[in-house]
């Protein structure tokens, strides 16, 4: 039998994280390894905000993806720190010492953080709190936010350092549903940190002619769908991290997992400005992969319209988009005569003024938002696909299609998690995490809400989709 693991209620200053196996210096009382918990984020993307605090109550792990207890699964309580943290404050891989516990050695593949939504809160640069949505659907002010984990977090005999990734641009939207105010839809995920690299450079343009840092860049680092590959084009892509760079112009996108990426750079307040897109960086364990992104002037000198900004908003919701048209040698024109247009009104509607369109959500589903002028006598045009999401609602079930899947050793199958409400409405913008009760006879690959095996050998294995604490199944057979 297992006894409980004793915690250690530790809190540091902010610290550089190193991607090296942790080794305490401490002897634990009932000899089991040490894990400790550290906080890290992505950037948020609103220059008007002073800080984003959120009260952590406890951070939690478990070997089981099954979190309704059903089957007699058990969370330990890895920190307990019981304060308030700044996410803003952790940028560029600085990170805040959480805790640590004791913590039996094995794969763990549920990691959840407790916050106290009366006790967190977002201040403007005036002092004043912000509204917030904190998706406390219980009332109890405790809200529950699950950690993607794309990985089972390994923790071995000399223990290990969990590192809980919180995207601040991703996790919190403003106006995103129309209600003048943030809401809370949490992007964190979990890695150990022993098991990651890092990715960091600086930002520049020679737009002006002399080369200038480009501060307030978003930065996406996103993996790549091994089976669609690079021809599928945005398909292939989901995202792995975000950042920003800040007024130097550097960035650092810390705790990815060791593979190739392709990554982003985008000023979206300056759509004169190209996106800068780098394919094929390799991240390995331990190393932090130099990169550099100058951008480039929209339209590589020549006539160009280049749409920027963001590419989702919630039903009721509004986002503004940015467009700039440059005329000879890639000047950008001074008050543009642009026409703004929605391909199709009932899932979104546009209204531009100039250089400004302003993109309000009607129902779910995408739907293309294009903006048109003319050059130099020549038409010219751009679009950006926006993605529409539903109101926000709290996750009742995973459900992982196919349901059964008998394969035979070499072959491959999809399969898609869709994650619905309590009334049985596909949620969007849901993290998945997903795992296979056994990788010796298959391989799994996950990509999202998708993921592919590759059967090894034969047998049956158990095919697991978690996401916000709801697991869905699939049983595969082997032939």
């Amino acid at each position: 039998m297992r006894s409980k693991g004793l915690l250690r209620a530790t809190i540091a200053a902010l610290v550089a994280l190193s991607a090296a196996c942790y080794h305490d210096s401490t002897t634990s009382t009932g000899g089991k390894p040490l894990t400790r918990i550290r906080l890290t984020d992505s950037p948020f993307p609103f220059d008007s905000v002073k800080s984003v605090n959120i009260f952590v109550d406890s951070i939690d792990a478990s070997e089981e993806t099954d979190t309704t207890g059903i089957n007699g699964q058990q969370w330990t309580t890895v920190a307990a720190p019981h304060k308030v943290f700044n996410l803003l404050a952790f940028q560029q891989g600085t990170t805040a010492f959480l805790g640590e516990s004791e913590l039996s050695a094995g794969q763990y593949k549920a990691i959840r953080m407790v916050i106290d939504a009366n006790q967190s809160s977002i201040l403007w640069n005036s002092g004043l709190p912000a509204t917030v949505n904190w998706q406390d659907w219980g009332g109890t002010g405790k809200v529950t936010l699950y950690a993607l984990v794309e990985a089972p977090v390994a923790v071995g005999t000399a223990g290990a350092e969990i590192v809980i990734d919180f995207d601040v641009g991703r996790s919190f939207l403003y106006n995103y549903y129309g209600t003048t105010g943030f809401v809370l839809l949490p992007w964190l995920r979990a890695v150990n940190a022993a098991a990651t690299g890092a990715i960091e450079g600086t930002v520049t343009t020679n737009y002006t002619g002399p080369v200038l840092p480009v501060k307030n860049a978003n930065i996406t680092v996103y993996r790549i769908n091994d089976v669609l590959g690079p021809g599928a084009g945005a398909a292939a892509l989901i995202v792995a991290a975000t950042g920003h760079s800040d007024s130097t112009g550097h960035y650092r996108i810390a705790f990815l997992r060791p593979g190739s990426y392709v990554v982003e750079a985008e000023q979206p307040d300056s759509p004169f400005l190209s996106v800068k897109t780098v394919p094929n960086v390799v991240v390995s364990l331990g190393l932090t992969t130099q990169l550099p992104l100058p951008i480039a002037a929209a339209g590589g000198g020549g006539p160009f319209i280049n749409i920027s900004g963001p590419t989702s908003v919630g039903v009721g919701g509004q986002i503004a988009l940015r467009a700039a048209v440059g005329g000879l040698g890639g000047v950008p024109i001074a008050f543009p005569v642009m026409t703004w247009t929605s391909t199709d009104t009932s899932i979104a509607t546009v209204s531009g003024a100039v250089d400004s369109g302003l993109v309000t959500g009607r129902k779910q589903g995408f739907v293309s938002i294009v903006v048109s002028a003319t050059v130099l006598a020549t038409p010219v045009s751009d679009t950006v696909l926006i993605q529409v999401l539903p109101s926000p609602a709290p996750v009742a079930s995973v459900v992982v299609t196919p349901p059964s899947a008998t394969v035979a050793v070499n072959d491959s199958v999809y399969f898609t998690a869709t994650v619905k409400d309590s009334l049985g409405n596909t949620l969007g913008n849901q993290p998945v995490s997903w795992f296979v009760s056994d990788t010796t006879v298959v391989r799994l690959f996950p990509y999202g809400q998708y993921a592919l095996i590759r059967p090894r050998k034969t047998g049956s294995v158990t095919l697991q989709a978690t996401s916000s604490g709801k697991t869905g199944s699939s049983i595969i057979t082997v032939q």
